[in-house]
């Protein structure tokens, strides 16, 4: 049966909609990430080129039936969260070019080093004030700066966009000279910027200047980021998150 299929390969659990598994597979079935049984990560190009709509169409069927000769599974946990020195932790990919990144902007005489204010944060039931449910801080794929060096190597010059708000930071070096941080962290377009929240005037702790995050290849909801680093759709319903929640953008 279908049920038994999905629930093979991991998208359908007790209670869960199985339109949505579907949609879910479909969805997954388009991206190149695979994880065998054997917990094995393999990198595929995908072959499903049917709709992502919940409907178990014969192309649906003939890539469950693909999953199921190779031994695919959801591919939960497809990246290992990794060290960032000894300040915080960051999806693997993204923690090996932030330490590259690193040791580049040491070489310019400045600093991204830590401690951070957050890197990788876990789920929590009570979001405070400047974060975010859906944060990819949560998915292991953003940083936030040292704010403490605001006051000292960083000079953080607001750059107004229309009605958002963002800000480049340049960087104070031990030589008395000054460079553009924000141009070198977004040298190569690995890490970019995000606009300060809507109402960083009046609070101090949505201005954003300090937030940095990993751009290739988001995902297209929220529960799809967090699950790429192991976190299991069981525990985010259990930190609180809906439906409408696991399928919010990330971010």
């Amino acid at each position: 049966m279908l049920s038994d299929d999905l629930i093979t390969l991991g998208y359908l659990e007790d209670g869960s909609s199985p339109t949505r598994a579907i949609e879910r597979f479909q969805r997954h079935a388009q991206r190149n990430y695979r994880k065998t049984a054997a917990g094995d990560a393999v990198h595929e190009a995908p072959v499903y080129t049917g709709p992502v709509d919940g409907v178990a169409q014969q192309a649906t069927l003939d890539e469950i039936a693909r999953w199921l000769q190779l031994g695919y599974r959801l591919p939960l946990g497809y990246f290992k969260v990794a060290k960032v020195a000894a300040w915080g932790s960051l999806r693997e990919d993204a923690a090996a070019a932030w330490l590259a990144l690193m040791s580049r902007v040491n070489g310019l005489g400045g600093t991204i080093d830590g401690p951070y204010g957050d890197t990788r944060r876990p789920l929590m039931k009570t979001i405070s004030v400047g974060a975010s449910k859906f944060s990819f801080r949560i998915c292991g794929r953003a940083v936030d700066l040292n704010q403490g060096l605001g006051n000292s190597r960083y000079h953080v010059v607001p750059e107004p966009r229309g009605e958002r708000m963002w800000w480049r930071i340049f960087c104070k070096t031990a030589h008395g000279t000054s460079f553009d941080l924000t141009a070198e962290i977004e040298r190569g377009g690995l890490f970019e910027r995000i606009p300060a929240q809507p109402g960083w005037e009046q609070d101090g702790r949505k201005r954003e200047w300090w937030h940095f995050q990993w751009v290739p290849e988001k995902q297209k909801t929220f529960q799809d980021e967090c699950e790429l680093i192991g976190i299991t759709e069981k525990q985010l319903r259990a930190a609180g998150y809906q439906d409408a929640d696991l399928d919010h953008v990330p971010g």
